[in-house]
């Protein structure tokens, strides 16, 4: 029975994946227990509402620089294999144009710290200083996404998992100091340079798979390489900008039980980092390669016969352990979060399903069809989002996040039906 499941698993390369990238997930976790619990102990709801709005507009800031070509970037890597030459063109216009957008950022975050600092924290808050720290730290956070890209789009799996343990243990460090020795300045201090010093390990990592890279080179800037990397830019732009401001705004209606929201989306942003990574490693270079329908058909609904499942069991699993979750991560004064838990479990379980359908508008890189179905999540993200919270506080905006996942999987449901549903000779 046994050797039955390792053949299996060492047959089926999403399984494959997913039990290699458990390692990974499960330090996260652990590095995320810790570290939500350092947060609770000394830093309490008002620190966690803090790291929850830095959290968010580094979001903007981080797609604002690299202007969201790495998707772009995985997918011409994965299926520009035979084509090295217009590959370097793409890679090479790729990392020009998001160097000169990053340098134009960090520049207006720089000059602009204190107007940040007060449209983010409120006008009594002093941490001008965390806006400059970002600033500098941008351009290399922008680097390194660009070189992950890389690797994702050779399908490197097990370099990329390798670069994510590594990377999880030093960020954990960097925050568990910080936070102990210099409190709320400590924590947000590790929120922006953790993922800078990330980079010294992708460089020692990359190894054969940065190849390509030898031929990128200014004079390979070409503007038919922007106008097909340009639509992942405004697909990228659209949903990590706007999306953080909404949560921002969802946030503010909310008031002083915000902490207990952004919890909330602590615990959920550590089991759906399992997920997420999923979708870069293999989704996306695989819905890339697929070129009919059987081919897209297969993918879906393998991953909704084999990851779906699993994950759904481990949702139920942790709404039936909440209470011990929330004193495990968090403290006695977190305890009101546990009402949270209901939508937001069912939510990201609509998420998930949602999402792998919704990778394949990115991977065929289909502009119109991404912004109608964005448009429409985002409106119903906060108008769904505003209205519960006004009627049932924090809670509300869980409320609000399980429906909006919700529609948006019946309306990409209903777009890809034919080749979900429908089998035609091709």
């Amino acid at each position: 029975m046994l050797g039955k499941l390792r053949s299996g698993i060492a047959n089926n390369l999403l399984l494959k994946i997913t039990s290699f990238n458990a390692i990974s997930v499960g330090l996260q976790i652990l590095g995320g227990l810790i570290t939500s619990k350092l947060i609770a102990i000394y830093l309490g709801e008002r620190g966690m509402a803090l790291l929850g709005y830095l959290r968010n507009f580094m979001t903007t800031t981080q797609a604002a620089g690299n202007l969201g070509l790495s998707n772009g970037i995985v997918k011409y890597v994965a299926t520009g294999e035979e084509e090295r030459h217009p590959l370097s063109k793409l890679l090479s216009t790729a990392v020009i144009v998001s160097f000169i957008a990053t340098i134009i950022v960090s520049v207006i975050l720089y000059v602009g710290a204190a107007y940040f600092n007060t449209q983010i924290f409120g006008d009594e808050a002093q941490y001008t200083y965390v806006f400059k720290w970002l600033a500098i730290a941008l351009p290399f956070i922008t680097l390194n996404g660009i070189l992950l890209a890389v690797i994702n789009g050779q399908s490197a799996y097990k370099k990329v998992v390798k670069i994510q343990i590594f990377s999880n243990l030093t960020g954990l460090a960097i925050t568990i100091l910080s936070i102990i020795y210099y409190g709320v300045q400590g924590a947000l201090f590790a929120l922006v340079v953790s993922p800078a010093v990330i980079l010294v390990i992708t460089l020692v990592a990359l190894g054969k798979e940065g190849s390509v890279l030898k031929n990128i080179s200014f004079s390979k800037f070409d503007t038919g390489a922007l106008r097909k990397l340009g639509s992942y830019t405004l697909m990228a732009l659209f949903s990590m900008i706007v999306l953080p401001l909404v949560y921002i705004a969802i946030r503010r209606e909310i008031g002083e039980g915000a902490g207990y929201w952004d919890a909330m989306t602590r615990v959920s942003d550590y089991y759906f980092k399992f997920v997420a990574t999923l979708m870069t490693l293999y989704i996306l270079p695989q819905l890339s390669k697929a070129n009919t329908s059987s081919a897209f058909r297969k993918e879906i609904f393998g991953f909704y016969k084999t990851i779906l499942p699993l994950f759904g069991l481990g949702l139920l699993l942790i709404y039936f352990l909440r209470s011990f979750i929330v004193q495990l991560l968090f403290t006695e004064d977190f305890t009101l979060m546990t009402s949270l838990f209901k939508w937001q479990l069912l939510g990201d379980f609509f998420k998930v399903a949602s999402l792998v359908i919704g990778y394949q508008i990115i991977a065929k890189n289909n502009l119109k069809l991404f912004l109608i179905t964005e448009v429409i999540s985002l409106v119903i993200i906060y108008t769904s989002g505003i209205y519960f919270v006004q009627n049932f506080g924090a809670e509300g905006a869980t409320m609000g996040h399980c429906l909006s996942y919700f529609m948006h999987l019946l309306v990409l449901l209903f777009i890809f039906r034919e080749p979900l549903f429908t089998k035609t000779n091709e």
